[in-house]
């Protein structure tokens, strides 16, 4: 089980429950059928279903060379080796997350707006793009100004509005899901969206609207292009310009209503909305999984690109010069995939269940019937899955601090808390001690930094969590926390050490 994200996806598919804001609908479905597969244990079956959708995401590449003007199998097959190896793909295929998911609707239904003609392109269009939106409403929103613009230059005007519309609307019936859901479990559903108020709070994800809007626009800017041109766009541009500029008969027809012409006049759009979701965000750096999760979604698309410069490249026969210079281009456009791949060793799952693994031994190192005050969502998630899914622990009450204004926690734990005598307070969030304190059961709590000078007066190392109190820590929970920060520091991944660090502070042999 992975830090991040996936312990929340994950058991809220295994409860079909509601994920968080946008809630996700449209992956936890199936993520609960790949879960029944009789492969592994469950968190490597949804690996498996990320792994499987970002694979079928050859399909839609495929399709895209094709129609841009390079029929042949060769140019599909580099195509495809640009876009699934490099992008940050790598790390999307192996966790439980929705952007592998998202990828492939999204390529999907551009691959059929630009190919397809008719009403029926329309529908499929729409209802792919309805799919998408259940899955990740932002990177769909976005997306549909291109998809539309293929439409126009392919479709029938006006007659093909409502297939599209009509197919769309259906496939975002699955949103049903969020408050079908939450009347039955409520303490299992995010934001609790049985209402209409609630439901655009869990749809538009406004409880994470700070997330937008306080970034460097600049620095982002500069990101942005640095991994769009990593990621293999800039390459792909080059060889079709070199091609373009070089071909000596004349290229397959570039009128508007072709294929081609759809394509072109959907990527400025397609490309450009990416751009702006990512140059917005406050939370932009260069490991950032979810970043790379949409530069895959937008980058992905320019790689058929490269289809078209080595198609014209080989039309200039055996004895061009041309052909001479191929491999070199060719080595250049494998190397921006290098470059970039090596984002994707960042996702190495040698050692899958180190996550899993920390809160496991949180758990060893409380007593029965303990309080828990968790202080970060990466805890929190790991612990959703701990004791939902893999039922370990269902003694512990675990409070993620960073969850209790929501309220399906307050639904899920406020009567659990007044039965061991602490209130459910917003004081728990910002100034819990005093609450904790007064638990009548054992507490304890990872801390944060401004509550490190309470270390020695209320607080005492406990394993991988701080004690409430003055008793000393047990020999053995010493030993287990060696262990762990030694394990912890000799498998993670740069980005996961982030993570880490901020769950973790080694201070006077003690941990945050």
């Amino acid at each position: 089980m992975d830090w991040l994200d996936a312990g929340s996806l994950g058991a809220s598919a295994w409860g079909l429950g509601v994920a968080h804001p946008p809630g996700e609908p449209g992956w936890l479905a199936p993520a609960r059928l790949a879960q029944l597969l009789p492969v592994g244990d469950l968190a490597f079956r949804l690996n498996l279903f990320s792994a499987a959708a970002l694979a079928a995401c050859a399909w839609p590449l495929l399709a895209l060379t094709r129609a841009v003007g390079a029929p042949d199998l060769r140019s599909g097959a580099v195509v495809v080796g640009l876009a699934l190896l490099g992008f940050g793909a790598r790390m999307q295929g192996q966790r439980a997350e929705v952007y592998a998911l998202t990828a492939l609707l999204l390529l999907g239904a551009l691959a059929v707006a630009v190919i397809a003609a008719g009403r029926r392109g329309s529908a499929a269009t729409g209802g792919l793009l309805g799919l998408a939106v259940g899955v990740h409403p932002l990177l769909a929103a976005v997306a549909t100004p291109g998809l539309l613009v293929a439409r126009w230059r392919r479709g029938r005007g006006t007659r093909d509005v409502l297939p599209l519309a009509a197919f769309g609307a259906a496939a975002f019936a699955v949103y049903a899901w969020l408050p079908v859901r939450a009347s039955v479990v409520p303490a299992r559903s995010w934001g609790v969206p049985d209402s209409p108020g609630r439901f655009l709070d869990v749809l538009l994800g406004r409880g994470f609207a700070r997330n937008f809007g306080g970034g460097d626009l600049v620095a982002n800017g500069l990101l942005v292009l640095e991994r769009y041109a990593v990621a293999g766009a800039v390459a792909a541009v080059l060889l079709a310009g070199v091609g373009w500029l070089a071909r000596r008969e004349a290229p397959p027809s570039d009128d508007p209503s072709s294929a081609r012409g759809a394509y072109l006049a959907a990527l400025p759009l397609w490309v450009g909305g990416n751009a702006l979701t990512i140059l917005s965000q406050n939370k932009v750096f260069p490991t950032n999984p979810d970043v790379l999760g949409y530069l895959l979604v937008g980058t992905a698309a320019v790689a058929p690109l490269a289809g078209l410069g080595l198609s014209w490249l080989r039309e200039h026969g055996p004895g061009s010069r041309l052909e001479r210079l191929a491999p070199v281009l060719g080595l250049v456009a494998m190397l921006a995939v290098a470059l970039q791949a090596v984002d994707g060793f960042a996702a190495d799952r040698s050692d899958n269940h180190l996550a899993r693994r920390f809160a496991a031994d949180q758990a060893r190192s409380l007593p029965p019937g303990a309080l828990l005050l968790v202080s970060g969502n990466d805890s929190a998630f790991l612990w959703w899955w701990l004791q939902r899914v893999e039922r370990r622990r269902p003694d512990l009450t675990v409070v993620p601090r960073v969850l209790l204004g929501h309220p399906h926690e307050e639904l899920r734990l406020r009567s659990s808390l007044e039965r061991v005598g602490v209130p459910w307070s917003p004081a728990l969030r910002e100034q819990p001690l005093p609450l904790l304190a007064a638990a009548t059961t054992p507490a304890f709590l990872e801390i944060r930094d401004p509550e490190l000078s309470e270390r020695g007066r209320s607080l005492s190392p406990h394993g991988l969590v701080w004690a409430v109190g003055s008793a000393p820590e047990p020999t053995h929970l010493t030993a287990l926390r060696a262990r762990t920060l030694e394990r912890l520091s000799a498998a993670v991944t740069d980005d996961e050490a982030v993570l880490v660090g901020a769950l973790l502070r080694s201070t006077s042999g003690g941990p945050r």
